[in-house]
């Protein structure tokens, strides 16, 4: 079963990606580099026993264990036109329906940096059978945890469209009855949650772990990713996190195989993040700091594509930085 990168979601989904440059199939990752896949959910981690249970019933045995699960969208609706961000499953049969024009009317519930980014590529003028959206904001402004100036611009971009932004407003399930088409962006949470363990939980019930990735009182569990709360710091779920822990982790395992000591994990100062707006624009978010134009959408595409190529294509493939950059500007 292929897994799908999220970064690329709101731009597959608006046709501005197309499918072989958003999806990774890990059965084939895997078997590229000799490892077993299994596509099952873990029901529960028994680290006394080294072992963990499977949706299938099978019971694995483990010698080092490394819980990265990822995120869900929390399911406060299960009405048929209600479509969450995560899991990607339901919300990729949307894409379909916005093509043909069968979903006229779209209500995007929440305005975050994937609301917003929805938002902004579904209404692009380079889309043909553009819905008529709702963008909807319980807190007082969109892209609330993002400089003003960022949040200006998508708001500014997005009624020059026809948008309409409803701020200080809940999704409820009445309002979904307006709609064709729901996509939920009201936030995430681990899928740990779902899972049977004994481990503490920091905020949002993520896995608590030391700096090291490590699960204090295990001495080979380990766990990364959104699904981790790392030394009680809490760093936003986003992907430059998980990126250099996935560095950190193959340090580490290989330091725990030769009994030696672990390393800390050191996040980044700032969290960068770019905001797509079609393949022509996108606002990036470094800090405090936010900076818009066609410069950054061409720097997403390049960073999109560069990171998928060394899971999709051997090396002969891939392109350089200089074929990237003209393929962007191709686009843009």
């Amino acid at each position: 079963m292929p897994h799908y990168v999220p970064d690329a979601l709101p731009q597959y989904i608006a046709g501005f990606y197309q499918w072989q440059q958003t999806s990774v199939n890990l059965e084939k990752l895997c078997g590229r580099y000799g490892t077993g896949f299994i596509n099952a959910r873990v029901i529960s981690v028994n680290p006394a026993g080294k072992s963990i249970e499977l949706s299938s019933g099978e019971v694995l045995h483990y010698d080092i264990l490394i819980i990265n699960v990822g995120s869900r969208t929390p399911a406060i609706s299960h009405l048929p036109n209600v479509y969450p961000v995560k899991p990607m499953s339901r919300l990729l049969s949307l894409r379909s329906k916005l093509d043909d024009g069968t979903t006229g009317r779209l209500l995007i519930a929440g305005a975050g940096a994937a609301g917003t980014e929805f938002a902004l590529n579904l209404s692009h003028p380079a889309r043909k059978n553009r819905p008529h959206i709702t963008l909807l904001e319980q807190g007082e402004r969109i892209l609330s945890a993002f400089p003003v100036r960022a949040a200006e611009t998508a708001e500014r971009v997005l009624n020059d469209r026809g948008v309409k932004i409803a701020v200080n407003t809940a999704f409820d399930e009445q309002l979904a009855a307006n709609f064709d088409a729901v996509i939920l962006a009201t936030g995430n949470e681990p899928v740990s949650l779902t899972i049977d363990h004994p481990f503490k939980t920091g905020r949002g019930g993520r896995i608590l772990t030391g700096k090291s990735l490590l699960i204090p009182g295990q001495d080979a569990v380990f766990a990364a990713g959104d699904t981790a709360d790392i030394s009680g710091m809490n760093l936003p779920p986003v992907g430059v996190h998980a990126v250099k822990q996935g560095k950190l982790l193959r340090e580490n395992i290989a330091a725990w195989l030769d009994g030696t000591e672990l390393k800390s994990y050191k996040p980044w100062p700032l969290t960068p993040l770019i905001i797509s707006n079609g393949p022509d624009h996108a606002i990036l978010t470094v800090g405090n700091f936010s900076l818009s134009g066609k410069s950054q959408a061409l720097l997403k595409y390049m960073l999109d594509m560069h990171w998928m190529e060394k899971y999709t294509l051997p090396p002969s493939r891939r392109r350089s930085k200089f074929q990237l950059l003209r393929d962007a500007r191709g686009r843009a």
